[in-house]
């Protein structure tokens, strides 16, 4: 029931106009070089070897190859869909099958709620921006400079934003789309990278009044809301609701191409989309999971240093190849992926490895831990009217808003909010200690100090709230989710087999401040509805249903019914040594040489914001920081 809730939210993140079924198998491009056949790069010789072909991965790829005498190989365990319909047209998004594309995560039983949740994370070349709901927005400026105060040097909203901009190449809205309420700022987007961001062309909403008027309803049920104007959520100040720009290509004008709205993922604008013969230097291994690090033999007074990636094919799993390393291995496996891997290979809490036969290369107990996910709550209507395929691919429902904290709970309820939060800091560092989401109290205490900060003073939006709904159902509503929670959770290897899945605690809601955030957020979007103009769309409510009616009423109805939000980070933090971390600015790993790690897993904390975007500037910034460091 958990997942057909979520769902509600799901099916309309994104829905464009439908492509024909064009599934290629490809065994070799003309720009680089693809294969799933691992004995072609057994005991090959790599510069660089990255695990994972994600969002980071191939960002990172494709920017070190762009010096043709660089050699990487890229090992994706996924397969290569290109030109898979079910993924390169937006409208299919969670509305197709694509189970054989993710990797089926589930959580372990949670405290609150008692249920194990299931976590759509990417198994595809291009990761999860191959699959996920394509919007496209940024945190606060103040959240981005927040990783330099927490003692990451260079690591802020100037640097940030200089990165993400360079990746994006921004389609500017034309003026049909702007008389339909779009608006942008367009000094916070990017004009000439290679991920192409915008918004659907055409934009037909043959209904959109229904999503027009639940916006017009949240702007006077929450004071204080901005509506209109330049509101971009890629600006450094995404509070206010808005529609939301896409990783898409827009739809042409007019030809035999017009409407033909594209997902613009990693694979497609980093791969692709590269001109023939571009990158003879570049190869990518699919349906091979890479295993472990396999180190140099050294002496006691040096790091260890890389020599090879064990990977094996995942259609044949006795299957066991090498590919040796000349320089460095960069781990771009995301926030579940790059804490297992990093563990297989001997980085990890000794305690662990040790009890999994696994020989420590080095003792680092800050790996897997400061998981942070982000949890949901849905509210569901009856629809008054047919719902029917022309509404539910209408991209005009991709508006969302973005909420601070004072515009939830008023400007006092805010204020005691966070003088909790402010008050409580040691003791929540301690309890986060002893459960063993954070390595030491004085890290995991300066970051819950940060977080509060963004809570109060630099006023970030705290919550998101989208507008959705289902044909099958006749079902409309609203998800809406806590954008930073407090609660830490962890991520960790059970076995020595590296196909068998890691544990997975995000501890959703242990937080007492969190579940009583989330229920205000649901008696909000009870709210919303209640207005005279939304309640004339629907003939009743289902959920939370209108038994639900007091506070404890609410409390139970999110404990039994949140969903997983998918925006995982923090499990391979970038922090000083000191502090917890488990990289350093550089991306280093610390306690060896020639091993970094560059996806979401090192933000130490949430951001305000869907994550791609954030994750495309880590890799921007991380292909920089290695270049900087060739001979």
């Amino acid at each position: 029931m958990r997942f057909q809730r979520m769902l509600i939210y799901f099916p309309l993140a994104m829905q464009l106009s439908m492509l024909p079924w064009l599934f290629l198998y490809t065994v070799r491009c003309s720009a680089f070089n693809i294969t799933s056949d691992g004995s072609t790069v057994d005991h090959q010789s790599f510069d660089y070897v990255i695990v994972g072909g994600g969002t980071a991965g191939l960002t990172i790829a494709n920017r070190l190859t762009e010096n043709p005498r660089i050699t990487v190989l890229v090992i994706e365990v996924g397969i290569n869909a290109q030109n898979d319909s079910r993924v390169t047209d937006p409208g299919n998004f969670s509305i197709v099958d694509t189970s054989d594309l993710e990797w089926g995560y589930t959580t372990v039983n949670q405290t609150v709620g008692g249920n194990s949740l299931g976590l759509t994370v990417g198994k595809v070349l291009g990761g999860s921006s191959t699959i996920n709901g394509m919007q496209w927005t940024r945190g606060t400026a103040s959240q981005y400079d927040a990783l330099e105060k927490l003692g990451n040097p260079g690591w802020n909203f100037a640097s940030m934003q200089r990165y993400m901009r360079k990746a994006e190449a921004f389609h500017t809205p034309n003026q049909a789309q702007i008389n339909l309420g779009i608006t942008f700022s367009s000094d916070a987007h990017g004009k000439s990278g290679r991920v192409i961001t915008g918004f659907p062309n055409p934009y037909p909403c043959p209904l959109c009044k229904l999503w027009d008027t639940l916006v017009e309803a949240t702007v006077a049920v929450i004071p204080g809301l901005r509506n209109g104007g330049n509101i971009d959520q890629c600006s450094g100040n995404p509070n206010g609701v808005a529609r939301c720009s896409y990783s898409i290509i827009p739809g042409a004008s007019n030809g035999p191409n017009a409407g033909v709205n594209i997902r613009s993922s990693a694979a497609q604008s980093f791969l692709y989309s590269l001109p023939p013969n571009d990158r003879p230097n570049l190869y990518i291994l699919t349906e091979n999971l890479a295993t472990k690090i396999i180190w140099k033999p050294k002496p006691h007074t040096e790091l260890p240093t890389p020599r090879a990636i064990a990977f094996q094919d995942v259609r044949s799993p006795q299957s066991s190849f090498l590919a040796l390393v000349n320089r460095e291995v960069i781990v771009s496996s995301g926030s579940i992926g790059s804490p297992k891997f990093l563990e297989l290979s001997g980085i990890g809490n000794r305690r662990l490895l040790e009890s999994l036969n696994i020989a420590v290369i080095s003792d680092l107990p800050s790996i897997g831990i400061n998981l942070q996910d982000q949890a949901g709550i849905s509210s569901a209507y009856t629809s008054a009217f047919q719902l029917n395929t022309s509404v539910l691919h209408s991209p005009s429902t991709g508006a969302a808003a973005f909420v601070t904290l004072p515009q939830v709970l008023g400007v006092v309820g805010a204020q005691n909010y966070v003088s909790r939060l402010t008050q409580t800091i040691t003791r929540r560092a301690t309890e986060i200690v002893k459960i063993g989401a954070g390595a030491n109290i004085e890290g995991v205490s300066r970051m819950l100090r940060a977080q509060a900060a963004q809570f109060g003073e630099e006023n970030a939006p705290v919550l998101e709230i989208v507008f959705a709904g289902q044909t099958p159902t006749q079902l409309f509503g609203t998800a809406a989710w806590i954008l930073l929670p407090q609660y830490r959770g962890s991520v960790h290897i059970v076995s020595s087999d590296p196909l068998i899945p890691p544990a997975i605690n995000p501890n959703y809601l242990l937080n007492s401040e969190d579940l009583s955030l989330l229920v205000n957020t649901s008696t909000l979007s009870r709210h919303i509805f209640n207005i005279p103009s939304v309640k004339q769309l629907y003939t009743s409510e289902v959920l939370p249903g209108v038994s639900v009616q007091t506070q404890p009423e609410f409390e139970s109805y999110v404990h039994d019914n949140y969903f997983a939000v998918l925006h995982p980070i923090g499990t391979v933090s970038m922090l000083p040594h000191a502090l917890g971390g488990a990289v350093d600015a550089n991306l280093r790993v610390y306690g060896v040489k020639g091993v970094r790690v560059a996806d979401a897993s090192i933000l130490p904390l949430q951001i305000s914001a869907h994550l791609s975007s954030t994750v495309y500037g880590i890799a921007e910034k991380a292909a920089d920081l290695i270049q900087h460091n060739q001979p």
